[in-house]
């Protein structure tokens, strides 16, 4: 079984372009949890859109937050690992407008692109999922969360206006 030393490059190609974790509720951010054993996917997912969501994440605006939340990919066990392309091929409008987010509209596209494929094609990735995110008004986004065979996560969140 890896440990998270293996997976330290990866992670930190991913937060050369994307960033590293922070709480700003805007722009970009990886999140690396080790061992996350007896927590589903989507339960990580959102507890690192909580944790990017920082202050603006309370009682009063949960409801906003939440209001774009939802699964719009999943890769299924056994197809091929390809994330650029599964990225290219969502069917969900919405998300598919917002996956230059990911792709093209950072500062760094080429080096973005291959980090998220390091990261995400990667042969103990076990589970990736794709989750919208936003406010349902003027902010959206899209989280990326990919489960390591030894049960860490790593998540990739963008969100602009």
């Amino acid at each position: 079984m890896s440990d998270k030393k293996n997976y330290t490059p990866i992670i930190e190609s991913l937060e050369k372009v994307y960033g590293k974790p922070n709480s700003t509720g805007f722009g970009s951010a990886v999140f690396y949890e080790v061992s996350k054993k007896d927590i589903d996917l989507a339960t990580i997912a959102l507890d690192d859109y909580r944790l990017f969501m920082g202050d603006k994440w309370n009682a009063e605006t949960e409801s906003a937050w939440m209001s774009t939340w939802k699964k719009v990919y999943e890769r299924s066990p056994g197809n091929a690992a390809d994330i650029l392309s599964e990225l290219n091929n969502i069917k969900d409008a919405d998300a598919k407008r917002s996956v230059p987010l990911l792709t093209e509209l950072v500062e760094n596209a080429e080096q973005g692109k291959l980090a998220l494929a390091a990261a995400y094609n990667h042969p103990e990735i076990s589970q990736v999922q794709l989750f919208s995110v936003g406010d349902g008004e003027a902010m959206s986004g899209l989280l990326l969360c990919g489960l390591f065979a030894d049960f860490s996560a790593c998540s990739v969140i963008c969100l602009m206006d």
